[in-house]
């Protein structure tokens, strides 16, 4: 098939990443004062498909995908439906624009969706010069069988006895709950503020854009892709998790514990909830932990795989070029230093 060939499928992409309501989320509450963000229609005739750009005054010379520490995904919001004209198109009118960019940052990527190969050959012909890099890991599960017992019992045993014993004790005293949250409603909003406060009283950092998890909580139950979970005690929400599901896989947001409660396990107590919720009530088939290699993951995740960014400098800006290569030279010294063969080292595309 010829690559200029526009693909065009009916149905978008399923991951609520890639949504027109998660970008208008990430727009309306978790940008810096003065970003602005652009919205571009790359799909087939009949087959819209939105990229969302962004300029913040920080970086005024570079162009990215609307993304950040939220995201764990990042592309068009219908991956089958690109037009590769009119991405090759949008990414020239960038490079010839007034106060032209130096760079174009588009992160983080699934390797295995069309837009992760549409784009490098798009910003080539439009005359930018590319590169792909890590961004992090992603762990994630498939289920072989459906059913949360097949999948309990293919966990390692130190994880099955550690979490049968802390339910087992949790069980015994009265003031133990657990909610799981679906809808809109007041419960939800008593809900959000639990999770709140355990996330405020948690080891994590507080939240730089405190609205956004609120906003997306509601945003998640309006389309049917909320499953907030939340662990009392003596009264008290002690430990809370955010998921998304939706075309059966359920993606793993946030999740945090007070920490005076570690020692009874109650985040783990919650994920398996949550995991036999996911599987048995909601079927799903996959279970995404988005971002990072973190150790925990691994328990419940067995597969992983990778995130990478494409990097585009402007060949016709001395400042594209220059960073263009600081950016391959720099690679390719970190390839001499851990003794990789020199002819894995990226070259510069035209």
């Amino acid at each position: 098939m010829n690559s200029s060939t526009a693909i065009c499928a009916a149905k978008p992409h399923g991951d609520p990443h890639l949504t027109d309501v998660w970008f208008e989320l990430l727009k309306h509450t978790a940008l810096p004062a003065g970003a602005v963000v652009t919205k571009h229609d790359i799909g087939c005739d009949g087959h819209p498909s939105h990229l969302y750009l962004l300029k913040t005054p920080e970086y005024p010379r570079q162009v990215r995908g609307l993304s950040n520490f939220y995201s764990p995904i990042y592309g068009p919001t219908d991956d089958a439906s690109i037009d590769p004209a009119k991405l090759t198109a949008l990414f020239k009118q960038i490079r010839t624009q007034n106060k032209r960019p130096t760079t174009i940052q588009l992160a983080p990527l699934d390797t295995d969706s069309s837009f992760f190969t549409a784009a490098p050959k798009a910003l080539r012909d439009a005359g930018w010069i590319t590169d792909d890099y890590f961004c992090f890991g992603n762990w994630f599960a498939e289920l072989a069988e459906p059913g949360f017992e097949n999948y309990f019992a293919e966990r390692s045993s130190q994880v099955r006895n550690t979490v049968t014993r802390a339910r087992k004790k949790l069980d015994k005293d009265p003031s133990f709950h657990i909610a799981v949250l679906t809808t809109q409603g007041p419960a939800l909003e008593q809900a959000i503020e639990d999770f709140t406060a355990v996330y405020n009283d948690s080891w994590k950092k507080p939240e730089p854009f405190p609205t956004f998890i609120p906003s997306l909580c509601r945003s998640a139950a309006d389309m049917g892709w909320l499953r907030l979970g939340i662990l009392k005690l003596d009264g008290q929400a002690v430990a809370a998790q955010l998921w998304l599901v939706s075309s059966g896989t359920a993606y793993i947001v946030k999740l945090a514990y007070r920490q005076e409660y570690a020692k009874r396990t109650v985040g783990s107590v919650l994920t398996a909830h949550l995991m036999q919720h996911v599987i048995d009530t909601d079927s799903v088939r996959t279970i995404d932990y988005l971002i990072g290699d973190d150790s925990y993951k691994r328990d419940w995740t067995p597969l992983r795989r990778e995130r990478r960014g494409i990097v585009a400098f402007n060949r016709s800006h001395l400042r594209g070029l220059a960073a263009a290569a600081k950016h391959f030279s720099g690679r390719q010294l970190k390839r001499i230093r851990t003794n990789r063969p020199s002819d894995s080292a990226p070259q510069l595309t035209s």
